[in-house]
């Protein structure tokens, strides 16, 4: 019985010292379940529905992070509100490492500079860049607009008459096809719908006559002759799509696209985020990933955080010069 008693005052010693270091006993259970991260499953959030661009990517890139993981890293998407919805709940959920997600730019800046939105940019922490994606201007193959002279004299002849989707109010594609409206000197018909998947269908469908989108989300269409791209906004010409012309070459100064970064909610532990960084930056650089991407047309852009951070505040810098001019 002594000898039983002298071993229970020895574990509550060692108890007590182990517990020492921490201010409770909640603090010491979230060391531990730091040092054992990741040991569930991992949720990435897409904020617009399945088969969009960024929906493609987030798969593309959890089926090859996983392995290096060692753990299930599904997807969520998330739609609604242009964006709003998922990005509020990246922004609102458990800061332990399980649930981080897509941040779309410049929508996740543009729908907060326009409106009261249920997130702020503070409320996240940057992982990486995944992908920077160029806009486009696309139509069907069967219009009867060949090049974007075409366009834009058809568009000042018949005014409102062009209409063009895109992906939300606010949203990225919108934002381009207004500054696109505004250089050219033309009035158009914006319709938005809640993701790229369901822009391009009203597109093929023939219920726009054009929709501004990024190159990967088009590319297939336009190599199976379904699309047609009448002008980039690039500075140079796309790798792949060098008979087209940038809206530059055409007399309209504009440059727009979009970056898909992957973030998680703030007071993430460090330990965690760092682990997270180490993680993508490896699956970047894979081969598999990289002849993936290439198949999927993903044009891949890594940032590190601080390369992230710039170009962010670069964006900002962009869209307070542009946003008062097309009046969204």
């Amino acid at each position: 019985m002594k000898k039983k008693n002298i071993l229970l005052m020895m574990l509550f010693v060692v108890l007590a010292i182990s517990f020492s270091r921490y201010e409770n006993i909640n603090d010491y259970m979230e060391k531990r379940a730091i040092a054992k991260y990741p040991y569930k499953p991992i949720e990435i959030i897409v904020a617009y529905k399945e088969g969009g661009g960024t929906d493609v990517g987030a798969r593309l890139l959890a089926s090859i992070a996983e392995q290096y993981a060692e753990v299930p890293i599904t997807i969520q998407n998330i739609k609604g509100g242009d964006g709003e919805v998922g990005f509020a709940e990246l922004s609102k959920s458990k800061p332990n490492g399980y649930t981080i997600g897509f941040i779309n730019l410049p929508t996740f800046l543009s729908l907060n500079m326009q409106r009261e939105t249920e997130y702020d940019k503070e409320d996240i922490v940057l992982i990486m860049n995944y992908v920077y994606d160029p806009a486009v201007l696309v139509i069907r193959s069967d219009s009867e607009w060949v090049t974007i002279e075409d366009f834009i004299q058809y568009s000042k002849a018949n005014p409102l008459s062009m209409t063009i989707s895109n992906n939300g109010k606010g949203a990225s594609n919108h934002i381009a096809a207004a500054y696109f409206e505004y250089e050219a000197g033309i009035k158009v018909t914006h319709v938005p719908f809640g993701g790229t998947a369901d822009m391009l269908e009203a597109l093929r469908y023939k219920h726009v006559k054009a929709s501004v989108a990024k190159i990967s989300e088009v590319a297939d269409l336009v190599e199976a002759g379904e699309l047609t791209i009448l002008g980039t906004f690039t500075e140079n010409r796309i790798d792949g799509f060098y008979d087209v012309p940038t809206l530059q070459e055409k007399g309209l100064d504009i440059t727009f696209g979009s970056a898909r970064a992957l973030a998680a909610p703030k007071d993430t532990p460090e330990e965690i985020i760092e682990f997270l960084r180490d993680l993508f930056k490896e699956v970047v650089e894979n081969e598999e990933h990289i002849r993936q991407a290439k198949e999927a047309n993903l044009p891949i852009k890594y940032m590190s955080p601080t390369e992230l951070q710039r170009y962010i505040e670069h964006s900002e810098e962009y869209l307070n010069r542009i946003i008062p001019k097309i009046k969204l």
